[in-house]
């Protein structure tokens, strides 16, 4: 590997360590809790259908989604000096590092959406989206090392077992099914995507490894194993084939999310949701940088052979560590998420809901716990309010909305809302923001088929299936007798 592909290959690693390794994708509980009042419900649960003939998303307008978790805020990094001058405070940084720490950013823009509903218990659905992400751990002892110097840690190690990348921008063409089974009250949601990669930066999900340094004599123990990363569209960035590659590219994958809605009484019901199973073929553009398994002893160099120390020893480093780069395609994983809920239906318009989301990015799993109260004002608005426990952030409030104007539709939803009235402590964001066009049909429900009334006859076999609302039994109308006069009858 040229020296150059090494300091690349370094500077991708130190991303990894610094800051954009695995973590969790993005929240969305708030907008979640407002299930069907928005098209948007389907994709956190596919179940959640939206109630109307006719939803049109315009591009971009329909969904901007923006999120952000890490573990400093502006407070913790500056700092002012002496003379009154803000300077950044590295040392507040590291001290305030965790044994285990993660950073995320996601974002995501909804290019088209097109759903209808072909009958109340049937609905498909049309949709573009693009999805950016990178996400990821790093630990205490990486961040020390890397200002302090390793005498933080002597006598104890760097664990890189868990330090990863994950960097990823890819499209998605999909197509929804919505199915409603009203005389069990199970909704059924399935949305079938095909999925084109633009850009993407991963270690590999083996990747393990440690840095210890000895006690008495500083000596470091390295040991490494699976470090490679792979990547795919990079050069392409800086190139003449940019547009073409935005457009349209062989970097090929599907996925499908899955959904149901129990209404288990009239009161209680359940939801589960589990969304982006599938994978990506990394094939255009793809290089691939890797380290060869290793294990060794570094004692240092001879400072009298040397005249920079700095170059001495990164030099002695890479003569220790076996190197190379592989134009290789690879395949990646989309990071799962899944969502469970049990709702209280206190009225037709106020219901509580309990929730679980997990968040699962290359084999790691993150939690978030939440109850959620919602209100339907009319056919105006719908409101959700709810109090969660995020990962690294603790408990925080989440509001969510959706106002009707007629056909035009406006939803917010934020997930972070305690610490955004300081600008200088926030560490996290969520917002949500769309317009969505929402057609009723002549102004009128879809008709009633009475389908969910339908019952065996308790008349016996030979009697058609009649209709029954649970308590009465509704029969059709009989004709009437035949009235006989008098004069038809004998006198006796």
């Amino acid at each position: 590997m040229s020296y150059s592909l090494k300091s690349r290959f370094l500077l991708i690693l130190t991303f990894c360590i610094v800051g954009f390794n695995t973590a969790f994708a993005q929240s969305g509980i708030s907008l979640y809790h407002l299930t069907n009042s928005t098209y948007q419900g389907s994709n956190f649960n596919p179940a959640f259908f939206p109630e109307g003939k006719t939803f049109i998303g315009l591009p971009v307008l329909s969904g901007i989604m923006i999120d952000y978790n890490g573990r400093v805020n502006y407070e913790d990094a500056i700092t002012t000096n002496e003379n009154g001058d803000r300077e950044w405070d590295i040392d507040n940084f590291v001290n305030n590092a965790k044994k285990r720490n993660y950073i995320s950013m996601e974002a995501e823009l909804s290019t088209l959406h097109i759903a209808w509903r072909k009958s109340k218990t049937q609905a498909f659905s049309i949709f573009v989206r693009e999805r950016i992400g990178a996400r990821g751990f790093y630990g205490e002892n990486v961040v020390k090392t890397a200002w302090y110097g390793n005498t933080s840690i002597v006598g104890d190690e760097i664990d890189l077992s868990r330090t990863a990348l994950d960097v990823r921008y890819y499209r998605e063409y999909g197509f929804g099914i919505w199915r409603s089974i009203p005389n069990r009250g199970i909704n059924i949601g399935v949305r079938v995507k095909f999925l084109n990669g633009m850009v993407s930066a991963v270690t590999d999900n083996k990747f393990d490894g440690s840095v210890g340094f000895e006690e008495n004599s500083y000596n470091a123990n390295f040991d490494l194993n699976s470090a490679t990363v792979n990547t795919s569209g990079l050069n392409i960035l800086d190139s003449d084939e940019l547009t073409s590659h935005m457009i349209s590219n062989g970097n090929l994958g599907a996925g499908i999310d899955l959904g149901a809605h129990w209404k288990i009484t009239n009161e209680l019901s359940a939801a589960v949701s589990v969304n982006d199973l599938g994978f990506i073929r990394w094939k255009v553009d793809p290089e691939n940088y890797l380290l060869a398994d290793t294990t060794f002893r570094f004692e240092g160099i001879n400072l009298g052979d040397v005249g920079s120390f700095e170059d001495a020893y990164l030099d002695s480093l890479q003569n220790r560590i076996q190197d190379t780069t592989l134009y290789r395609a690879y395949t990646t994983g989309l990071n799962t998420t899944s969502y469970a809920s049990l709702m209280y239906q206190l009225t037709p318009n106020d219901r509580f809901t309990g929730s679980i989301a997990a968040h699962i990015v290359r084999g790691n799993f993150r939690m978030i716990y939440s109850a959620a109260y919602t209100r339907k004002v009319g056919r105006v608005l719908d409101v959700s309010a709810n109090v969660s426990r995020i990962p690294q952030q603790g408990i925080d409030l989440g509001l969510a909305a959706a106002v009707n104007f007629g056909s035009c539709q406006i939803y917010m939803a934020s997930d972070k809302l305690l610490r955004i009235w300081d600008v200088t402590k926030i560490d996290a964001l969520d917002f949500r923001f769309g317009f969505n066009l929402v057609f009723n049909g002549k102004g009128k429900s879809p008709k009633d088929d009475n389908s969910d009334l339908m019952h065996p006859s308790p008349y016996g076999k030979k009697e058609k299936v009649e209709k029954s609302d649970g308590i009465y039994w509704i029969i059709r109308k009989q004709k009437p007798r035949p009235v006989y006069e008098k004069s038809n009858f004998k006198d006796y």
